[in-house]
């Protein structure tokens, strides 16, 4: 089978293709601008001489001449004479025909004509058209212009092809009144038809002549081209051809090629004598590389499993959960830095969180890090106070640093008290929430890394939560990641990131996950983004004064705050049928809000019970667009729940701050008997 020879479309085809597309345009050009320039020049002339015979006859009449004869149609004893000067005028000059009209209508009517004859009595005959008052309406390029005629404007000369005539071209004069109307228009006929033959002789010459040339000087610019440029690229080419990496006969077939000239094709032979020599440094630097990547995909590699493996494990199971909710997450980065968090008990209520990163790459920065976590988590469970061990851990890692150190926020909570105390050894500061408000950043204290410097003594922070309380950590490769001009997403990005209200009232998981969207947008495709790592704790423990549970704003969620209000009273010894009135109240109220809340947004309910007080306050807060729920039309179902929620509860406020808005009603409830150290309402 005989495979066809794909064509191939070779630069000096494309120099030829080039070189014609180029002439044939240049030869157009030319021919055009010297066709138009002969043809303006031919036009002038005639319109002069047109106008200069118009302008003699215009000196011999008068418009009120021209007014009589339109209006009487008599010819008379000077009427004759302006016909015979205008005859006079046609016959000693080139011009083929003399005539005045007056435009009006959609034609002109003829006043004068050359082609007038007069008879054997010397009289006139009527010339059928020409003679005086004969109308012809206006066809051609002489309607177009009928406005201006009408209008005792000038019009440019018309050149046109009459069937009997050939070629005229028409120039014309208009005379008009001392007020500026139009009395008539002198026009003159020109013929064209020696200009028009002129012309093709013209095109045909310079056309002949132009092709001759162009022919004869690309014949000689391809030799030329050919012989300097293509040849020589020709030769490069099959050297290059032979190229077969190491087995092949290169430098020989390059040395071959001579080049004579020092323009640019000998400066790309040279260069391709220089490539000869890089190529073979090269492929030995591309070894050694590809061993360099290797090394360093299974260091990575090893460091990420080595990495995951710290993260810790979930707290064991508990009847009634823990008085405290701890998340974490670890975006990982290109380098092999090392970044983790851990949390593990110390007791049934005390938790301790870590979160660190090791600066650093490759094995001695994994084992370090491993090593490193081994020593704080035996120090931390060792029973000693904060204080003594985060410095006796600090002692030990810097015997085994060799100039490796740990930036570490080493905290603990107790869950029964609420009492939180930590050490920050190089971490950013965290962020802190009270209960469903807005997040502000804690200022503490920073110390040393561990493992940076021997005698470092650390003081332990001390801070009280409350119920619903939440604190956030993060590494510091979230204050690295920077947008295209510089700035850190930690500097004020996080903080109004935190703050929204779908990580604000959301879960834990729900708040890791927005920042880390956030800081991935922040960076864009042309910041800067590394590995880092975040932890949030909430606490969570009951109280009887005071609590709280989070809903979405769905009115099906309202038997979930029944419960959740039913629940906190009977903690208090608060129960009987009154209790059923409020129940309702608070149901209509959430239903309200929900209406006016944002699609997918949540609520925060808090019930507080001042001990002594008989009062109970309830608290929905989230972000119901600024409104008021219990602002409803009259007569509608709305309306009326409203005025029973009014009704059932001794106050109802409604708050609006900066996105977050809070309904708050009070019941007063008045003890009625006590049994068994309970109150009965």
């Amino acid at each position: 089978m005989e495979v066809k020879k794909k064509f191939r479309f070779t630069l000096g085809k494309k120099m030829v293709l080039m070189i014609l597309v180029m002439s044939v345009t240049l030869c157009t050009c030319a021919l055009f601008v010297s066709y138009r320039t002969y043809w303006n020049r031919s036009i002038e002339f005639y319109q002069r001489l047109g106008q200069s015979v118009a302008q003699t006859l215009a000196s011999q009449l008068d418009p009120e001449d021209l007014d009589r004869y339109y209006e009487t149609g008599e010819m008379d004893e000077d009427y004759f004479e302006t016909q015979q000067f205008i005859m006079d005028l046609v016959d000693s000059n080139q011009v083929e025909y003399l005539y005045v009209v007056r435009p009006n209508g959609t034609g002109v009517t003829f006043l004068f004509d050359s082609d007038m004859e007069t008879g054997t009595g010397g009289e006139y005959e009527e010339g059928g058209y020409c003679s005086l008052g004969s109308y012809v309406e206006l066809v051609g390029d002489f309607a177009a212009n009928l406005d201006k005629l009408l209008m005792g404007e000038n019009v440019d000369p018309i050149v046109q092809q009459d069937e009997n005539y050939g070629w005229l071209m028409t120039a014309m004069i208009q005379v008009l009144h001392e007020d500026g109307t139009m009395a008539g228009y002198f026009m003159v006929d020109i013929s064209m038809n020696a200009v028009m033959q002129e012309q093709r002789s013209f095109l045909l010459y310079t056309g002949g002549l132009l092709v001759a040339l162009t022919l004869v000087f690309t014949l000689i610019y391809l030799l030329v081209i050919r012989r300097s440029f293509i040849q020589p690229l020709q030769k490069l080419t099959e050297a290059a051809r032979q190229y077969e990496g190491e087995t092949g006969n290169v430098r020989e077939a390059f040395d071959a090629v001579q080049i004579r000239g020092d323009d640019e094709i000998r400066t790309l032979s040279d260069a391709f004598r220089m490539m000869l020599a890089e190529i073979g440094l090269n492929a030995m630097e591309q070894q050694e590389m590809a061993v360099r990547e290797q090394q360093m995909e299974n260091e990575l590699q090893l460091a990420n499993e080595l990495h995951r493996s710290m993260l810790p494990k979930e707290l064991p199971h508990r009847d009634g959960g823990y008085p405290f909710r701890v998340c974490g997450q670890t975006t990982w980065g290109e380098s092999t830095a090392y970044t983790f968090y851990d949390y593990f008990l110390l007791g049934r209520d005390q938790l301790c969180i870590i979160l660190s990163d090791v600066p650093g790459s490759g094995i001695s920065g994994a084992l370090f890090t491993v090593m490193a976590r081994t020593a704080l988590k035996s120090q931390l469970s060792s029973g000693l106070p904060l204080g003594e061990a985060m410095t006796a851990a600090n002692r030990q890692m810097y015997e085994m640093s060799s100039g490796l150190y740990m930036n570490a926020l080493v905290g603990v909570l107790d869950g029964t008290t609420g009492q939180f105390y930590c050490i920050n050894a190089g971490q950013p500061d965290p962020l802190l929430m009270r209960s469903q408000g807005r997040y502000e950043w804690m200022k503490m204290r920073s110390y040393a890394p561990l493992g940076q410097s021997e005698n470092v003594v650390y003081q332990v922070i001390y801070l009280e939560l409350h119920q619903g309380d939440r604190l956030f950590f993060h590494s510091r490769g979230l204050d690295e990641i920077t947008d295209k001009t510089g700035t850190p997403f930690a500097q004020e990005q996080l903080r109004q990131t935190l703050n929204e209200n779908r990580n604000s009232q959301g879960e834990l998981e729900q708040q890791m996950e927005g920042i880390s969207e956030a800081g991935t947008s922040f960076a864009g495709p042309s910041g800067q983004s590394g590995g880092y790592a975040m932890l949030a704790l909430e606490y969570r423990r009951r109280d009887k004064a005071q609590a709280h549970c989070l809903l979405d704003a769905v009115p099906a969620q309202s038997g979930r705050l029944r419960d959740f209000l039913r629940g906190q009273l009977e903690a208090n010894g608060i129960s009987g049928q009154r209790i059923a009135a409020l129940m309702v109240a608070v149901d209509e109220l959430f239903t309200l809000c929900c209406r006016q809340a944002i699609h997918g947004s949540r609520f925060m309910a808090e019930c507080a019970i001042p001990s002594g007080e008989g009062l109970v306050v309830l608290r929905l807060k989230g972000d119901m667009q600024g409104k008021d729920p219990l602002k409803c039309a009259d007569g509608t179902a709305e309306a009326y729940a409203a005025d029973f929620i009014r009704t059932k509860c001794d106050r109802v406020l409604i708050e609006h701050d900066d996105g977050m808005d809070t309904v708050t009603v009070v019941k007063r409830m008045e003890v009625s008997e006590a049994v068994g150290g309970e109150k009965r309402i």
